[in-house]
């Protein structure tokens, strides 16, 4: 058996090949393309494991890997760094070490994405980044309203047009110009969300699960899309906390000497799963009565944000069982509740405004 440690960068990777004794047998540093790969690879005899830090540019390493008949792992990076800490770090020490662990099978590894669902996890990614955008547009232009005392309500947002001809009157022509250039942005990132939700909706191998992930309340088929995407394999989650902790809906925590703290904020998990279910939730709690009743006892109790993730956490954990016990929803905290009528999104034209939700 032959352990390839890869650290790939966007120009170059080095690569660092170990035998089972752990003797360096090879080691290049290479420009970053399939030539380089098949050169490297080309002679060894027999099986051959590879192992590269699960950054964001390893989707063509993967493909390679599988076309040659190359067991490529990914290592989560962070984990990693907690295990194989060196005073002296260079490109060839990193291959090095990670051959060396992935010969002692030490390797942490991070989840490899099933080929048949990158398309799908592109998509639904892609739409909660222009998401994310559009938020940052439209908090851009309230504070181009608030200097001049004109606030901008929540229903206005939807119909765009009507909006630009309300601020002009009320806005000097220098501040009015950037509204109105904000507003074609943010009609424009609208459009696109559109385009991609309708890719979205000709993807069909995963179809009955996400029909059934609709019966949750606040799930539309764009957040059951995304979640099965983002999930993959839901065996590789053993518990309901593991999953809800993955999809950073719970505090960590740092115990010692008797004190206890909460971490909020922490970044360990799936940034994806944490915003589909956090839009989940916001859905949930308008529309559904159970759900909001639950919300507003949270939040008397610790406040709006705390309020939404736990009924976030709530959502997962539902999603969870769900999938793993392959059953139907079967109720929020053990109450009942009503499917949402329509599997599709709100339409509303992009020069309209924005679709009222998902």
């Amino acid at each position: 058996m032959t352990y390839v440690g890869i650290d790939l960068h966007a120009n170059n990777m080095v690569n660092v090949a170990l035998n089972g004794n752990g003797k360096v047998i090879r080691e290049a540093k290479l420009p970053t393309s399939r030539r380089s790969l098949e050169d490297f690879f080309g002679d060894f005899e027999g099986p051959v494991r590879a192992v590269v830090e699960c950054t964001s540019n390893w989707y063509w390493l993967s493909d390679w890997c599988r076309a040659n008949g190359v067991e490529l792992t990914l290592v989560h990076a962070k984990m990693v760094k907690a295990i194989s800490y060196a005073k002296v770090k260079t490109d060839t020490v990193d291959a090095k070490t990670l051959a060396e662990l992935l010969r002692a099978d030490l390797i942490p590894e991070a989840y490899q994405v099933q080929h048949d669902r990158r398309e799908l996890r592109e998509l639904t990614r892609g739409r909660l980044r222009l998401i994310q955008w559009r938020g940052k547009l439209q908090s851009a232009l309230w504070g181009q309203a608030i200097k001049y005392n004109v606030q901008i309500g929540g229903t206005q947002w939807r119909y765009l047009d009507k909006l630009g001809d309300w601020l002009g009157p009320q806005l000097p022509p220098a501040a009015n110009l950037q509204a109105q250039l904000l507003i074609e942005q943010i009609s424009q990132v609208q459009s696109h969300i559109h385009r991609i939700e309708e890719e979205i909706e000709k993807q069909v191998p995963f179809e009955a699960s996400a029909e059934r992930l609709m019966a949750v309340p606040g799930l539309g088929k764009v957040g059951a899309w995304t979640i099965l995407a983002e999930i993959g394999d839901i065996t590789r989650f053993p518990s309901a906390k593991q999953f809800v902790s993955y999809c950073r809906l719970v505090p960590g925590s740092k115990n010692s000497g008797g004190k206890s703290r909460h971490k909020s904020g922490n970044k360990d998990g799936n940034k994806y799963l944490r915003a589909a279910f956090g839009q989940a939730a916001v859905s949930a709690y308008t529309h559904y009565k159970v759900v909001k009743k639950f919300y507003h006892k949270i939040k008397r109790r610790s406040g709006r944000p705390v309020a939404r993730a736990v009924v976030a956490k709530e959502l997962a954990k539902g999603v969870w069982y769900m999938l793993t016990r392959n059953e139907e929803y079967k109720g929020f905290k053990g109450q009942p509740v009503r499917a949402a009528a329509s599997a599709h999104w709100r339409r509303i034209s992009p020069k309209r405004g924005l679709d009222a939700g998902r």
